[in-house]
Protein backbone atom coordinates (compact mmCIF):
# COMPACT_ATOMS: atom_id res chain seq x y z
CA UNK A 1 0.00 0.00 0.00
CA UNK A 2 0.96 3.32 -0.74
CA UNK A 3 3.40 2.09 -3.67
CA UNK A 4 4.23 4.09 -5.98
CA UNK A 5 3.31 7.26 -4.47
CA UNK A 6 5.66 9.72 -4.53
CA UNK A 7 6.26 11.52 -1.33
CA UNK A 8 8.41 15.02 -1.05
CA UNK A 9 10.18 16.00 2.03
CA UNK A 10 8.67 17.08 4.75
CA UNK A 11 8.43 20.64 6.52
CA UNK A 12 8.76 22.10 9.36
CA UNK A 13 8.58 25.63 10.87
CA UNK A 14 8.44 26.77 14.58
CA UNK A 15 8.71 29.95 16.94
CA UNK A 16 8.96 30.48 20.18
CA UNK A 17 7.63 33.27 22.08
CA UNK A 18 7.26 34.95 18.21
CA UNK A 19 11.15 34.07 17.37
CA UNK A 20 11.91 31.84 14.45
CA UNK A 21 13.97 28.53 16.46
CA UNK A 22 13.07 26.10 13.58
CA UNK A 23 17.55 25.75 12.76
CA UNK A 24 17.42 24.24 16.39
CA UNK A 25 14.68 22.19 16.35
CA UNK A 26 15.23 20.47 12.96
CA UNK A 27 18.26 19.69 12.91
CA UNK A 28 18.23 17.67 15.90
CA UNK A 29 14.66 16.40 15.00
CA UNK A 30 13.77 12.99 16.39
CA UNK A 31 9.85 13.36 16.11
CA UNK A 32 7.49 16.02 15.76
CA UNK A 33 3.53 15.39 16.78
CA UNK A 34 0.30 17.57 15.90
CA UNK A 35 -2.49 16.38 17.23
CA UNK A 36 -5.88 17.55 15.90
CA UNK A 37 -8.76 16.79 18.14
CA UNK A 38 -12.56 17.33 16.93
CA UNK A 39 -13.69 18.57 20.63
CA UNK A 40 -16.50 16.36 20.34
CA UNK A 41 -15.67 12.63 20.02
CA UNK A 42 -12.40 13.94 21.61
CA UNK A 43 -10.22 16.70 23.98
CA UNK A 44 -11.19 19.97 23.64
CA UNK A 45 -7.81 21.44 22.19
CA UNK A 46 -5.02 20.53 20.04
CA UNK A 47 -1.84 20.02 21.21
CA UNK A 48 1.55 19.47 19.74
CA UNK A 49 5.03 17.46 21.32
CA UNK A 50 8.75 17.96 19.71
CA UNK A 51 11.21 16.03 20.30
CA UNK A 52 14.89 16.36 19.59
CA UNK A 53 18.17 15.00 20.40
CA UNK A 54 20.30 17.12 23.26
CA UNK A 55 23.29 15.49 22.86
CA UNK A 56 25.01 19.29 23.22
CA UNK A 57 22.85 20.01 26.02
CA UNK A 58 20.97 22.74 23.99
CA UNK A 59 17.54 22.50 25.68
CA UNK A 60 18.24 20.93 28.76
CA UNK A 61 20.21 23.96 29.97
CA UNK A 62 18.24 26.86 27.95
CA UNK A 63 14.77 24.61 28.76
CA UNK A 64 11.78 27.21 27.34
CA UNK A 65 9.57 28.94 30.03
CA UNK A 66 6.23 27.07 30.95
CA UNK A 67 4.00 29.15 29.05
CA UNK A 68 5.74 30.17 26.13
CA UNK A 69 3.61 30.74 22.36
CA UNK A 70 4.83 27.85 20.18
CA UNK A 71 3.90 28.90 16.51
CA UNK A 72 3.89 25.78 14.02
CA UNK A 73 3.85 24.94 10.12
CA UNK A 74 4.10 21.69 8.91
CA UNK A 75 4.02 19.40 5.86
CA UNK A 76 5.68 20.19 2.75
CA UNK A 77 7.34 22.66 0.80
CA UNK A 78 4.39 23.28 -1.15
CA UNK A 79 1.61 22.01 0.99
CA UNK A 80 2.17 23.99 4.19
CA UNK A 81 -0.31 23.34 6.72
CA UNK A 82 -0.19 26.62 9.83
CA UNK A 83 -1.72 24.22 13.03
CA UNK A 84 -1.88 27.91 14.97
CA UNK A 85 -0.41 28.74 17.92
CA UNK A 86 0.36 26.63 21.21
CA UNK A 87 1.55 27.28 25.02
CA UNK A 88 3.93 25.04 26.08
CA UNK A 89 2.28 22.77 29.25
CA UNK A 90 5.89 20.59 30.33
CA UNK A 91 8.97 19.51 29.20
CA UNK A 92 10.64 16.10 30.40
CA UNK A 93 14.71 15.78 29.63
CA UNK A 94 15.86 12.18 29.30
CA UNK A 95 18.98 10.12 29.10
CA UNK A 96 20.09 6.35 28.26
CA UNK A 97 22.46 5.00 26.83
CA UNK A 98 21.13 6.07 23.26
CA UNK A 99 21.74 9.46 24.42
CA UNK A 100 20.48 12.64 25.58
CA UNK A 101 16.46 13.63 24.47
CA UNK A 102 14.13 16.65 25.47
CA UNK A 103 10.53 16.78 24.71
CA UNK A 104 8.17 19.80 24.93
CA UNK A 105 4.58 19.53 24.70
CA UNK A 106 2.54 21.82 24.34
CA UNK A 107 -1.50 23.17 24.31
CA UNK A 108 -3.43 25.06 21.77
CA UNK A 109 -5.44 26.35 25.26
CA UNK A 110 -3.06 28.15 26.73
CA UNK A 111 -2.06 27.26 30.11
CA UNK A 112 -2.67 30.66 32.10
CA UNK A 113 -3.97 30.49 36.03
CA UNK A 114 -7.66 32.21 34.77
CA UNK A 115 -8.52 29.02 32.30
CA UNK A 116 -7.97 26.53 34.81
CA UNK A 117 -10.10 28.53 37.72
CA UNK A 118 -12.74 27.06 39.15
CA UNK A 119 -16.15 29.33 38.88
CA UNK A 120 -20.08 29.04 39.67
CA UNK A 121 -21.66 31.31 37.29
CA UNK A 122 -25.87 31.51 36.78
CA UNK A 123 -26.82 32.59 32.54
CA UNK A 124 -30.27 33.70 32.95
CA UNK A 125 -32.09 34.37 29.78
CA UNK A 126 -29.12 32.95 27.25
CA UNK A 127 -28.29 30.85 24.82
CA UNK A 128 -25.42 28.26 23.93
CA UNK A 129 -23.46 31.32 21.59
CA UNK A 130 -23.85 34.16 24.23
CA UNK A 131 -22.29 31.61 26.91
CA UNK A 132 -19.63 30.81 24.28
CA UNK A 133 -19.50 34.71 23.84
CA UNK A 134 -18.79 35.55 27.17
CA UNK A 135 -16.34 32.85 27.70
CA UNK A 136 -14.30 33.16 24.89
CA UNK A 137 -14.31 37.02 25.92
CA UNK A 138 -13.07 35.81 29.69
CA UNK A 139 -10.49 34.03 28.50
CA UNK A 140 -9.21 36.82 25.23
CA UNK A 141 -10.16 33.98 22.64
CA UNK A 142 -12.26 34.77 19.56
CA UNK A 143 -15.18 33.00 19.16
CA UNK A 144 -15.72 30.46 15.59
CA UNK A 145 -19.64 30.07 15.97
CA UNK A 146 -21.65 27.97 13.35
CA UNK A 147 -24.94 26.20 14.10
CA UNK A 148 -28.25 26.78 15.31
CA UNK A 149 -28.67 28.30 18.75
CA UNK A 150 -30.38 27.15 21.91
CA UNK A 151 -32.25 28.88 24.13
CA UNK A 152 -31.77 28.30 28.23
CA UNK A 153 -33.78 30.50 30.56
CA UNK A 154 -31.17 29.64 33.51
CA UNK A 155 -27.99 27.31 33.31
CA UNK A 156 -25.72 27.22 36.45
CA UNK A 157 -21.78 26.80 35.96
CA UNK A 158 -21.26 25.00 39.21
CA UNK A 159 -17.67 24.80 40.26
CA UNK A 160 -16.44 23.80 36.65
CA UNK A 161 -13.69 25.62 35.04
CA UNK A 162 -15.26 28.00 31.62
CA UNK A 163 -14.19 25.40 29.08
CA UNK A 164 -15.03 22.44 30.76
CA UNK A 165 -18.70 23.60 31.15
CA UNK A 166 -19.22 25.06 28.08
CA UNK A 167 -17.92 21.69 26.26
CA UNK A 168 -20.15 19.62 28.64
CA UNK A 169 -23.26 21.97 27.19
CA UNK A 170 -21.84 21.15 23.84
CA UNK A 171 -21.48 17.32 24.39
CA UNK A 172 -25.21 16.57 25.81
CA UNK A 173 -26.78 18.93 22.42
CA UNK A 174 -24.26 17.62 19.35
CA UNK A 175 -21.67 20.36 19.29
CA UNK A 176 -17.93 20.30 18.64
CA UNK A 177 -16.67 22.95 21.67
CA UNK A 178 -12.50 23.43 20.95
CA UNK A 179 -9.78 25.74 21.61
CA UNK A 180 -7.42 25.88 18.50
CA UNK A 181 -5.29 29.04 17.05
CA UNK A 182 -6.65 31.74 19.60
CA UNK A 183 -10.13 30.62 18.48
CA UNK A 184 -12.97 29.11 20.51
CA UNK A 185 -14.65 26.79 18.16
CA UNK A 186 -18.24 25.77 18.54
CA UNK A 187 -20.24 24.04 15.91
CA UNK A 188 -23.08 21.88 15.83
CA UNK A 189 -22.20 18.38 14.85
CA UNK A 190 -24.89 18.77 11.98
CA UNK A 191 -23.29 21.08 10.39
CA UNK A 192 -20.04 19.71 10.54
CA UNK A 193 -21.46 16.14 9.04
CA UNK A 194 -23.36 17.77 6.20
CA UNK A 195 -20.31 19.88 4.85
CA UNK A 196 -18.78 18.66 2.13
CA UNK A 197 -15.43 16.03 2.32
CA UNK A 198 -12.33 17.51 2.28
CA UNK A 199 -10.27 14.91 0.80
CA UNK A 200 -10.69 10.66 -0.65
CA UNK A 201 -8.64 8.27 0.31
CA UNK A 202 -7.34 5.36 -1.80
CA UNK A 203 -5.13 1.84 -0.82
CA UNK A 204 -2.36 3.89 -2.30
CA UNK A 205 -2.74 6.78 0.36
CA UNK A 206 -2.64 3.63 3.13
CA UNK A 207 0.01 1.90 5.15
CA UNK A 208 -1.63 0.45 7.78
CA UNK A 209 -5.68 0.24 8.46
CA UNK A 210 -8.20 -1.07 10.58
CA UNK A 211 -12.29 -0.67 10.15
CA UNK A 212 -14.44 -2.08 13.10
CA UNK A 213 -18.70 -2.48 12.49
CA UNK A 214 -20.57 -3.19 16.21
CA UNK A 215 -24.09 -3.34 16.99
CA UNK A 216 -23.28 -2.69 20.30
CA UNK A 217 -24.52 1.06 20.67
CA UNK A 218 -28.43 1.36 21.34
CA UNK A 219 -30.65 1.36 18.91
CA UNK A 220 -33.28 3.59 20.52
CA UNK A 221 -32.54 6.91 22.49
CA UNK A 222 -35.16 7.84 25.39
CA UNK A 223 -34.98 11.55 26.86
CA UNK A 224 -36.81 11.73 30.22
CA UNK A 225 -37.22 15.08 31.83
CA UNK A 226 -39.87 16.85 34.34
CA UNK A 227 -42.08 18.99 32.72
CA UNK A 228 -42.64 21.99 35.27
CA UNK A 229 -46.00 22.71 34.11
CA UNK A 230 -47.33 19.08 34.06
CA UNK A 231 -45.49 18.21 36.72
CA UNK A 232 -45.11 14.85 34.75
CA UNK A 233 -41.95 12.88 33.41
CA UNK A 234 -42.11 13.76 29.57
CA UNK A 235 -40.11 10.77 27.10
CA UNK A 236 -38.33 12.76 24.15
CA UNK A 237 -37.57 9.22 22.07
CA UNK A 238 -35.57 8.78 18.79
CA UNK A 239 -34.99 5.34 17.12
CA UNK A 240 -31.46 5.06 15.60
CA UNK A 241 -30.32 3.46 12.15
CA UNK A 242 -28.12 0.56 13.99
CA UNK A 243 -28.85 -2.53 12.66
CA UNK A 244 -29.44 -5.45 15.10
CA UNK A 245 -29.57 -3.16 18.05
CA UNK A 246 -32.40 -3.47 20.26
CA UNK A 247 -30.83 -1.58 22.83
CA UNK A 248 -32.38 1.15 24.65
CA UNK A 249 -30.66 3.68 26.24
CA UNK A 250 -32.31 6.06 28.65
CA UNK A 251 -30.80 9.27 29.29
CA UNK A 252 -32.34 11.59 32.76
CA UNK A 253 -31.56 15.33 32.12
CA UNK A 254 -32.92 18.07 33.71
CA UNK A 255 -34.11 20.51 30.86
CA UNK A 256 -36.35 23.46 30.60
CA UNK A 257 -38.42 21.99 28.03
CA UNK A 258 -39.51 19.79 24.96
CA UNK A 259 -37.50 21.59 22.80
CA UNK A 260 -33.88 20.58 24.69
CA UNK A 261 -35.59 17.10 25.36
CA UNK A 262 -35.33 16.96 21.26
CA UNK A 263 -32.29 18.03 20.70
CA UNK A 264 -30.51 15.86 23.40
CA UNK A 265 -32.27 13.12 22.05
CA UNK A 266 -31.66 13.67 18.43
CA UNK A 267 -27.62 14.07 19.13
CA UNK A 268 -27.34 11.00 20.78
CA UNK A 269 -28.77 9.55 18.11
CA UNK A 270 -26.79 10.67 15.49
CA UNK A 271 -23.37 9.58 17.84
CA UNK A 272 -24.55 6.32 18.46
CA UNK A 273 -25.44 5.89 14.54
CA UNK A 274 -21.74 6.77 14.05
CA UNK A 275 -20.23 4.83 16.21
CA UNK A 276 -21.65 1.63 14.31
CA UNK A 277 -18.53 1.97 11.67
CA UNK A 278 -15.07 2.77 13.08
CA UNK A 279 -11.77 3.03 10.99
CA UNK A 280 -8.12 3.75 12.07
CA UNK A 281 -5.55 4.19 8.58
CA UNK A 282 -1.94 5.78 8.68
CA UNK A 283 -2.06 7.51 5.64
CA UNK A 284 1.21 8.75 4.46
CA UNK A 285 1.51 12.42 5.19
CA UNK A 286 -1.83 14.42 3.94
CA UNK A 287 -1.49 18.27 5.63
CA UNK A 288 -4.95 19.05 4.23
CA UNK A 289 -6.61 16.14 7.05
CA UNK A 290 -8.00 17.91 10.32
CA UNK A 291 -10.33 16.61 12.78
CA UNK A 292 -14.24 17.51 12.48
CA UNK A 293 -13.95 17.32 8.55
CA UNK A 294 -15.27 14.69 6.35
CA UNK A 295 -13.27 12.38 3.90
CA UNK A 296 -14.28 9.56 1.24
CA UNK A 297 -12.82 6.08 1.96
CA UNK A 298 -12.65 3.94 -1.15
CA UNK A 299 -10.97 0.42 -2.76
CA UNK A 300 -12.18 -0.96 0.46
CA UNK A 301 -14.75 -3.21 -0.13
CA UNK A 302 -17.97 -2.72 1.86
CA UNK A 303 -16.23 -0.03 3.67
CA UNK A 304 -16.26 2.60 1.53
CA UNK A 305 -18.26 5.58 2.48
CA UNK A 306 -17.88 8.74 3.86
CA UNK A 307 -16.76 8.92 7.63
CA UNK A 308 -15.92 12.03 9.68
CA UNK A 309 -12.51 12.35 11.28
CA UNK A 310 -12.47 12.66 14.81
CA UNK A 311 -9.06 13.07 15.20
CA UNK A 312 -5.98 13.59 12.85
CA UNK A 313 -2.37 12.66 14.18
CA UNK A 314 0.09 14.32 12.30
CA UNK A 315 3.86 13.18 12.76
CA UNK A 316 6.89 13.53 11.37
CA UNK A 317 10.21 11.71 12.02
CA UNK A 318 13.52 10.50 10.30
CA UNK A 319 11.50 8.03 8.44
CA UNK A 320 9.11 10.62 7.18
CA UNK A 321 5.62 12.15 7.41
CA UNK A 322 2.60 10.08 7.83
CA UNK A 323 -0.95 11.26 8.99
CA UNK A 324 -3.05 8.75 11.47
CA UNK A 325 -7.13 8.94 11.27
CA UNK A 326 -9.58 7.81 13.78
CA UNK A 327 -12.97 7.80 11.80
CA UNK A 328 -16.63 7.26 12.60
CA UNK A 329 -19.49 6.68 10.17
CA UNK A 330 -21.10 9.87 8.82
CA UNK A 331 -24.64 9.42 9.19
CA UNK A 332 -25.89 11.41 6.62
CA UNK A 333 -23.49 10.05 4.09
CA UNK A 334 -26.86 8.91 2.17
CA UNK A 335 -28.87 11.97 2.75
CA UNK A 336 -25.57 14.18 1.12
CA UNK A 337 -25.79 11.40 -2.10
Amino acid sequence: MAEGLIVPKPYLYVELNNQDVSTWIVPFLISFKYVDNDGLQKDESDDVEIEVEDAKGIFRNNPPARGSSLKVKFGYEERIRNAGVFFIDSFTYRASRNGDIFIIKALAKDVKSSYRTIKTTAFENTSLKKIAEEIAKRQGYQLDFAGEDIAFTRITQQEKRDLQFLSEICKKYGYICKVADNKLIVRSLNERLSSNTIYTLTREHVIDFSFEASSLYEGNIEVVYLDVDKKDNIQSKEKTKVKASGDVKKVNVRVENKTQAEKIAKAQKTLNEMKEIKARLVCVGIPELYAGGNVEVKGFGAFDRVYYIARAEHRITRNGYTTELELYRNPQEAQKK
